[in-house]
């Protein structure tokens, strides 16, 4: 009896406990919360982007730094294949001279055996018959005929001499060609891989340059020639995995084939009589197809490699 009287005047009294908030009610307006989560969003997004533009351009970047790669090792080959050659011709050179040599050797030594044997049958002959006027005559038109003989020799000598001396002279003159080759293909692999355009847009860059015109084409066929310009383009090869094309191209009634060569490569060839510098650029390989530009100059007069005369 005295609880219930106790929770009854509980009940009654006029003052009421407060209730305490719920765990799930949050102390932030529904607005502010509703913005917060979208700047979250936002920020996620973004991040998102950002990191898939890293990616893409770290690829990119990737690749271009692989082509010049592939690039430099291809012209590093040329040139070796070059100098391997020179160094050839340099060696053959060095054993011309090495037996031109052997041969003085031998003539100086021959002249001197002749001169000493001529000498002694002279004074031999002096000696034994110094009291005939008429063995004398002899003796002195023999000695006149030994030294003419001795004279040509030592005019032969001198030739001789001569020649080796034009043979260290051409020597010299073709290290130094070594040396410009050297520097020509320094200079070349410069030059294209600074005007090889990888896509659209590069293309479209070295078009407002202004100093060369650039004729984009697509082969859609392998083994059919393909006319671009004054040119034809035959598709043999290709290798998508690899990136690897083979082409011949149609030239002046001349055929060039370039075997797995690599997409982005620039491969220059000479058309017509001038020898007119042209630049053929694959960009991309498929199946049976590929595509690409081709580079030839504004003024082809101007830009001749040998000038008609």
């Amino acid at each position: 009896m005295e609880t219930s009287s106790t929770q009854t005047n509980a009940a009654s009294s006029g003052t009421a406990r407060p209730r305490p908030p719920r765990a799930s009610e949050s102390l932030l307006p529904e607005g502010l919360k509703t913005a917060l989560l979208f700047v979250l969003i936002l920020a996620v997004g973004y991040l998102l982007l950002d990191s898939r533009r890293f990616q893409q351009k770290y690829q990119a970047d990737m690749a271009k730094l692989s082509d010049q790669i592939s690039k430099l090792q291809d012209w590093t080959k040329i040139g070796e294949s070059h100098l391997t050659s020179l160094q050839g011709e340099i060696s053959k050179t060095q054993e011309a001279v090495g037996s031109t040599k052997r041969e003085l050797k031998k003539t100086a030594s021959d002249i001197q055996s002749e001169s000493a044997k001529s000498k002694a049958e002279l004074s031999a002959a002096i000696s034994s018959k110094a009291d005939n006027a008429a063995v004398q005559q002899q003796v002195e038109a023999a000695k006149q005929e030994a030294e003419a003989k001795i004279g040509q020799v030592t005019n032969e000598v001198g030739g001789v001499k001569t020649e080796v001396g034009s043979v260290k002279t051409d020597l010299a003159a073709t290290k130094r060609d070594l040396e410009g080759t050297q520097r020509q293909l320094l200079d070349v692999r410069d030059n294209l891989s600074a005007a090889v355009a990888k896509n659209a847009s590069e293309l479209s860059e070295l078009r407002r340059k202004g100093e060369r015109d650039y004729v984009e084409f697509e082969i859609p066929k392998k083994d059919q020639p393909y006319k671009v310009e004054d040119i034809r383009l035959i598709l043999k090869k290709t290798d998508t995995k690899k990136g690897k094309y083979t082409v011949v191209i149609v030239v002046d009634d001349n055929k060039l084939e370039k075997k797995d060569r690599s997409v982005n490569e620039p491969v220059q060839f000479l058309v017509g009589h001038n020898r007119v510098r042209y630049e053929l650029v694959i960009n991309w390989v498929q199946k049976d197809r590929a595509g690409g530009y081709l580079s030839l100059p504004k003024d082809k007069s101007l830009s001749a490699e040998r000038p008609a005369k």
